[in-house]
C-alpha cells in the first residue's frame, strides 16, 4: 500500500520550516486534546478512531446488505445531501472506471444520487431513467426530515412500490439513520427496512467510514476492508503518540494556520485527475463546515487541472495574492 507524503518546501518564502517546527509543542498539545476529547466540540469526535473502532460484525453486516442490493438491483439510488453522500461519491468516483456507468457488462449496480438538490428536472429525469430498471434505494438521513432527501425518498419510494410492489420493495430499501429517533427511524421500523445507524458522535461530513459511506462504496464493488485498512494505518500515523516531525496531518495543519495568519485567506486544492473532482468537493465541505465559524476560517476552493488552467489559471497566477495552493498527486 502506498504511503502518504507531504512536501511543504515551496511555502518557504512565506513560512519557513523553522517556524513550522517551532510549533511542535502547540501542535502536539492540540493533537493530544483531540484524541482525548478535551477540546470544544468533543461530542462529535467519534470520527477520530472510526477505523479502529468498527467491528468485524459491523463490516459483515454492511457486506451482507451490499450483496443483497447488488444481487437484486441494476441501479442503486443513494439519497442524501452534504456528508451523507459526498464522502461515498468521492471514494466511488476516485476508485471506479471513469466510464463505469456506460458499461453494458457489469458486476455491480450503477450508482446514482438523489436528495442532493431540489431540482424538479433532475428528479423527473431520474425517475424516467429508472423506468423498467430493477433499482434499490439507500436512504441516508439522521433525522429523516431534511427537505431534499425527504422529498426525493417519497417520490422514489412510491415509484419502487409501483414497479415491484410493497413487499418486494422492502428488500430493496436500506435506511441509514439515527439509532432510536427521527422520522426515518420511525418509518423504517414501520415498514421493516434494513437499517444501519449513524453514530451520535460523528458529524455527517466525517461519516464516510461509517455505514453512511461504506454501504454505497461496497455496493459499487469496492473492497471496504482494504479501505478501512488504509484508514487504520493513517489513524496510527497521526495519533497523539506520533512525534510532530512524523505527523503529516499536524504539519499540514500548522502550515495552513501560519499561512492564514500571514494573510493567505484562500486555499485552493488542485488535482490533475478528473476522478478526484468529488474528492475536492468533499474536502471543501470538511474544511468549510469545520473552520468557517466566528468570523474566521480559510476559504476553500478547488480546481481540476489541466482543465481549470484555461479558466482559473490566470487568476491563480496573477490575481490577488491572498491565496495558497495545495496540490494532490497520486502515484
Amino acid at each position: 500500500m502506498g504511503k502518504l507524503k507531504l512536501n511543504i518546501n515551496d511555502v518557504a518564502p512565506w513560512v519557513t520550516k523553522a517556524e513550522v517546527n517551532a510549533l511542535d509543542v502547540v501542535a502536539s498539545m492540540a493533537n493530544k486534546a483531540l484524541h482525548e476529547g478535551t477540546l470544544a466540540g468533543s461530542d462529535f469526535l467519534g470520527w477520530v478512531n472510526l477505523p479502529s473502532s468498527i467491528t468485524e460484525l459491523e463490516i459483515e453486516e454492511i457486506e451482507k446488505a451490499s450483496i443483497q442490493l447488488r444481487t437484486l438491483c441494476d441501479v442503486v439510488v443513494v439519497i442524501g445531501i452534504g456528508g451523507s453522500y459526498l464522502g461515498a461519491k468521492a471514494v466511488i468516483d476516485s476508485l471506479s472506471n471513469t466510464f463505469d456507468w456506460l458499461q453494458t457488462k457489469r458486476e455491480n449496480p450503477v450508482i446514482v444520487y438523489a436528495g442532493n438538490n431540489i431540482s424538479e428536472d433532475y428528479l423527473h429525469e431520474l425517475t424516467e431513467y429508472l423506468d423498467g430498471k430493477s433499482f434499490g434505494i439507500i436512504n441516508i438521513s439522521k433525522s429523516g426530515t431534511t427537505t431534499e432527501p425527504a422529498l426525493s425518498f417519497r417520490i422514489l419510494k412510491n415509484k419502487l412500490e409501483e414497479q415491484v410492489g410493497k413487499v418486494e420493495s422492502k428488500k430493496r430499501i436500506v435506511a441509514i439513520t439515527d439509532a432510536s429517533k427521527g422520522a426515518l427511524r420511525t418509518l423504517a421500523m414501520q415498514e421493516g427496512y434494513k437499517t444501519f445507524v449513524i453514530p451520535d458522535n460523528v458529524g455527517g461530513r466525517y461519516s464516510v467510514l461509517t455505514p453512511v459511506g461504506l454501504l454505497p462504496i461496497a455496493v459499487a464493488g469496492i473492497n471496504i476492508r482494504l479501505l478501512l485498512q488504509g484508514a487504520l494505518e493513517i489513524e496510527k500515523e497521526t495519533d497523539q503518540t506520533t512525534p510532530f516531525k512524523d505527523n503529516l496531518a499536524a504539519i499540514y495543519a500548522v502550515t495552513r494556520n501560519e499561512l492564514y495568519k500571514k494573510g493567505k485567506k484562500i486555499e485552493i486544492l488542485a488535482n490533475f485527475h478528473p476522478k478526484l473532482q468529488y474528492f475536492a468537493e468533499w474536502w471543501k465541505q470538511l474544511f468549510g463546515e469545520s473552520e468557517g465559524k466566528e468570523g474566521k476560517g480559510i476559504f476553500n476552493a478547488a480546481v481540476n487541472f489541466t482543465t481549470d488552467l484555461h479558466s482559473m489559471g490566470q487568476w491563480i497566477q496573477e490575481g490577488e495574492r491572498t491565496i495558497f495552493e495545495t496540490t494532490i498527486s497520486v502515484d
